[in-house]
């Protein structure tokens, strides 16, 4: 009865053990589908300066005064703190599914590191099928455009007149894609270059 139970314990152990490695190999393999997609930045912009949201406004005119007036007030201080959001596509021409806990981010302005940080869901991507995901990464206006009025730089950012392009910039968007298994975080082993 005693050798019946632990012999019963055993296989119960190892099929534990024999399931929790066929997932990390499955993760593995869905984090390695991934790294092989096709990405391009699908859409650029900023939606929210200075604690204001213009995620919806489409011309100068739709700003309600007092967020014209906070934003003139901002522009003539040293920072305009934003947050900018970087739709991503991808596509997996992969005969597999592509899959991820989340990604580590960073983002480059003429080959210099311009700010990091953390895209902490899971993105998945079935075969010949594409998926997006945001990057939101926060941004000090003035740092990146410079010399304009405040005009000049609404019309710039919210009407995309002249478009907002961070290709201006040389920019370049670097993913390192991750999953979790248990308490520990697989990450992939390089940089996945994105030209914005």
């Amino acid at each position: 009865m005693i050798k019946k139970s632990i012999l019963l314990l055993g296989v119960l152990v190892f099929l534990a053990l024999l399931i929790n490695s066929c997932s990390i190999y499955r993760q593995g393999v869905e984090l390695t589908t991934f790294s092989k997609c096709d990405f391009k930045a699908q859409n650029i912009q900023v939606i929210n300066i200075a604690g204001i949201d213009v995620s919806h406004v489409h011309a100068i005119n739709d700003l309600p005064l007092n967020d014209y007036l906070t934003l003139a007030k901002q522009a003539f201080s040293k920072d305009i703190p934003s947050k900018l959001q970087i739709k991503i596509k991808a596509f997996n021409k992969n005969s597999k599914k592509a899959a991820i806990s989340g990604l580590d981010w960073e983002l480059y302005l003429k080959n210099d590191l311009y700010t990091q940080g953390i895209v902490n869901k899971p993105v998945e991507v079935l075969q010949n099928q594409s998926s997006t995901f945001d990057v939101l990464a926060d941004i000090n206006l003035k740092e990146i455009i410079h010399n304009k009025s405040l005009p000049q730089l609404l019309s710039l950012i919210i009407e995309k007149n002249d478009g907002f392009k961070l290709s201006d910039l040389d920019a370049v968007l670097r993913i390192k894609p991750w999953y979790v298994s248990g308490k520990s975080v697989k990450k992939y082993p390089g940089y996945i270059k994105i030209r914005l």
